[in-house]
């Protein structure tokens, strides 16, 4: 049997691993299916595809969408569409350029706070992918306002919080369109991360999304239990990931988490 990561980033987005890095490390943990999820772009995928096939790694097209239900941010991985189609490029573009004016603007916010950063510097630590919080966060740190990414997002990069700036989302209809058209299918992320979720989780997959991401390092074993029967009651899917970011985070996962490839017959059919 087996096993795969369907939830992971490079810098491509808001992780720290080349797409060769991210490939590398599954492997050496037994991890033969990756799906590359970095926040609304394929860069990754398109860059890593070639040396995927060439050590045997079943590379499954993938994006991370940032989406809005009931005023809530709600991430939908998307898997399996087809990489190439242009409706999908044409909205991760407009939903980039949006990541990248929002840097902009969250820069500008904190500048005039008194914090001395610069949009340059932090789409240098974007490293040509989707501008992030964790790139305006990591300046922070360099800049020695912060000790730590996570404390930048607690004091001043959160909703609620002098950083914080709106961000343009999917609504899970169009997500759920743009996805049966181009051929893929969708999960929702760490589903316990969301207010109320117990509630809101059932109401996504009433509401056309496949499937769940029961295992993941932020769902404990009693929530993986309910979550996996809500979906099976419904017929969807069961899926995983480590949502890897490599050094980003306090704790690298990439390894912690293997999907058997039982689990995900439906995506694997579509690659």
């Amino acid at each position: 049997m087996r096993f795969a990561d369907l939830h992971t980033h490079t810098y491509h987005s808001d992780g720290t691993r080349s797409p060769r890095e991210v490939i590398d490390v599954a492997l050496s943990h037994g991890i033969a299916i990756v799906a590359i999820s970095d926040h609304d772009n394929l860069a990754a995928y398109f860059e890593i595809k070639p040396y995927a096939d060439e050590r045997g790694v079943t590379l499954v097209p993938a994006t991370e969408l940032s989406c809005a239900y009931e005023g809530v941010d709600i991430h939908i991985l998307a898997y399996a569409f087809d990489a190439h189609d242009e409706r999908i490029a044409a909205r991760l573009q407009h939903f980039r350029e949006a990541r990248q004016s929002r840097g902009r603007r969250i820069v500008e916010k904190l500048r005039a706070l008194g914090y001395n950063i610069s949009s340059e510097r932090v789409e240098q630590l974007a490293a040509g992918g989707a501008v992030g919080r964790p790139h305006v966060a990591r300046a922070l740190v360099e800049g020695g306002y912060v000790a730590s990414v996570s404390d930048a997002f607690d004091v001043l990069l959160r909703p609620g919080k002098p950083g914080y700036v709106e961000k343009d989302r999917f609504a899970i209809e169009e997500a759920v369109a743009l996805m049966r058209a181009t051929g893929g299918v969708t999960s929702i992320a760490h589903p316990t991360l969301y207010p109320d979720h117990a509630r809101i989780v059932p109401q996504l997959l009433d509401a056309g999304i496949d499937g769940i991401e029961v295992l993941h390092p932020d769902v404990d074993e009693a929530s993986r239990e309910i979550y996996t029967s809500v979906a099976r009651f419904r017929g969807k899917m069961l899926t995983g990931g480590s949502d890897d970011h490599g050094t980003v985070k306090k704790t690298e996962t990439l390894g912690t988490v293997k999907v058997p490839e039982a689990w995900i017959g439906s995506i694997l059919e579509r690659v």
